[in-house]
């Protein structure tokens, strides 16, 4: 039985500096089909970054999602970040 999968847009907070979207990508993959990351870094008035997070929109099943969701924090380059939605 194939796994209907649907378009979500993920919130995924926490994320250091230096992440990428190919990161992002690989880590999310595994959950489904990533179709676009978008990092955005909140940067304080001297232009140093204070906050980094993503949205990720990816094709996935609902079982995946809960799977996702369920491990809330997924481990990229020895740091671990929220997942949401």
């Amino acid at each position: 039985m194939e796994k209907k999968q649907v378009l979500k847009r993920l919130y995924v907070g926490g994320l250091g500096h230096t992440v990428s979207e190919a990161e992002l990508q690989e880590r999310f993959s595994k959950f489904g089909n990533v179709t676009d990351a978008e990092i955005v870094i909140r940067k304080d008035d001297q232009g140093n970054p204070m906050k980094t997070f993503a949205y990720i929109n990816i094709s996935i099943s609902e079982a995946d999602l809960k799977r996702c969701k369920y491990t809330n924090y997924i481990c990229c380059n020895s740091q671990s970040f929220l997942v949401g939605r």
